[in-house]
């Protein structure tokens, strides 16, 4: 698995590039962040986005720093959502790698019952909160 070091490295530079990514690329180079939210159906795993999600996607091998974070809409965590939650997330990483994200750019998240983005209490705010967020973060130079 990853080393304790490379961890630490990654989210410390997570959380540089996320506190400048509000701001636009400009000479100095400041991080610029753009993000896909792929549904997945109940229970489901298999990474599949849209087509312009998947053109927007197009630019992961460029990005400095990949980050992937699997959700679901479950009310409580359990050992089961997480596994979900997660099996969406290397899903994702899995498509990336594929069309040629270096794995060493990805950083992987998951929870099960957080982070909703919309009304859980609706079959279709359910559907919104079953993702993976991608977050591509560009560094200039």
């Amino acid at each position: 698995m990853f080393k304790p070091c490379l961890l630490a490295v990654s989210a410390a530079f997570l959380v540089a590039a996320q506190s400048a990514s509000a701001q636009p690329m400009t000479e100095y180079g400041r991080p610029v962040l753009s993000g896909v939210f792929v549904s997945f159906p109940h229970g489901g795993t298999a990474f599949r986005p849209t087509a312009r999600q998947e053109a927007e996607l197009l630019n992961a091998k460029d990005a400095d720093l990949v980050t992937i974070k699997g959700r679901t809409s479950t009310p409580k965590p359990s050992a089961q959502d997480e596994s979900l939650a997660l099996a969406r997330a290397l899903s994702a990483r899995s498509y990336l790698i594929a069309r040629g994200v270096s794995p060493l750019k990805i950083v992987v998240n998951f929870a099960s019952a957080a982070d909703f983005i919309a009304d859980n209490s609706t079959p279709e705010g359910r559907l919104e909160n079953q993702r993976v967020e991608v977050e591509l973060v560009f560094v200039g130079n």
